[in-house]
């Protein structure tokens, strides 16, 4: 039984709460939250309530814990659990920095312990359905990817749109692909706080030619999580927003045909077919995510989503972010 602590009671928080309590092999024994009044949701149980993350650290009988803080407490934090040799889930990103990443994956390395990031994209059931299409030739070759991650609100404090929203649609990008981001370019604007960008879109270039599009904003009226994958053969519509029906296979796309009326002359083609919706069997992503935590611990396997692939991530934000500062200039990523 893996013995888990929280650390952050504010959005995903209690979710992290239930679902560890359901699992088998797991059970939440601490939470903390500088909030006294989060003590309301475990009240009836066992489970003990610090308002202090430093006093938890002392607390023996935690064997791995979950960081659900905001993004600029994830260093800091973290690296305090791993020095106690402790197995953590810490909340995407990893880090604001590169360099913060790097020294938490070295310390996990040297502490031998298990560091995962909640990117939680890559446990939903209608990613992985989409990941496996791609691989399996079902578009034909990838042209490229368009990220749509609007709503109005959750506005934070601490991270700008591109740091809180491009993260989920750039570790899709990476996970699925399977390939190397070479550079970066972004654009956005600053509306409630000349800070913060609110809104802001960015392209990234990958090894294997395929470029990948992303619309983030937090000040837009309408819920909307899609990604869409054009390839030479069909296209593919991803919606986290429809539960029913998330994937939408289109028999669509643009054939060339060389024509010989004249030397060299060319035709396009649109070829436009039926519209397919896979039936895939959805579960809680984060309930995958919570489960594949605790079986890489108690199998020791390797964790996907794991401090490497989450400093991978922040390479690409950083490198972004620097893109934003200089008007849209390419960012080459750092290896």
């Amino acid at each position: 039984m893996i013995r888990i602590g929280i650390i952050g009671l504010g959005h995903w928080g209690p979710n992290y709460l239930r679902i560890f309590n359901q699992l088998e092999h797991s059970k939440v024994v601490s939470v903390c939250d500088q909030d006294k009044n989060k003590k309301n949701l475990i009240k009836n149980t066992n489970i003990k309530f610090y308002s202090d993350y430093k006093d938890m650290l002392k607390d023996p009988d935690i064997d791995a814990c979950v960081i659900a803080t905001p993004a600029s407490t994830h260093y800091s934090i973290t690296k305090e659990f791993i020095k106690t040799n402790r197995d953590v889930l810490v909340e995407k990103p990893l880090a604001v920095s590169v360099k913060e990443c790097e020294e938490l994956v070295n310390l996990a390395v040297k502490k031998n312990v298990k560091l995962m990031v909640g990117h939680t994209f890559l446990f939903n059931d209608g990613i992985n359905w989409l990941k496996n299409f791609i691989s399996n030739d079902g578009i034909g070759k990838p042209y490229y990817f368009y990220a749509v991650r609007t709503n109005l609100g959750p506005i934070r404090e601490d991270v700008d749109a591109l740091l809180d929203l491009a993260t989920h649609d750039i570790s899709i990008f990476y996970y699925v692909l399977e390939e190397e981001p070479v550079y970066v370019s972004a654009v956005g604007s600053s509306f409630l706080n000349n800070k913060r960008v609110d809104v802001s879109t960015l392209k990234i270039k990958f090894t294997n030619n395929v470029d990948c599009y992303a619309h983030v904003s937090w000040l837009q009226p309408c819920k909307i999580r899609q990604i869409t994958v054009v390839g030479d053969k069909k296209m593919v519509v991803f919606d986290d927003v429809n539960v029913n029906e998330p994937v939408r296979i289109y028999d669509k796309s643009v054939e060339i045909e060389k024509t010989y009326s004249d030397f060299g002359e060319f035709k396009m083609i649109l070829r436009d077919g039926d519209i397919v919706v896979p039936k895939i069997k959805m579960a809680e992503p984060l309930k995958n995510q919570c489960q594949h935590f605790i079986d890489c611990i108690v199998s020791n396997k390797k964790i996907i989503s794991d401090g490497k692939f989450g400093l991978e991530i922040v390479k690409v934000l950083e490198a972004a972010e620097k893109s934003l500062r200089q008007g849209g200039k390419e960012v080459k990523i750092e290896k």
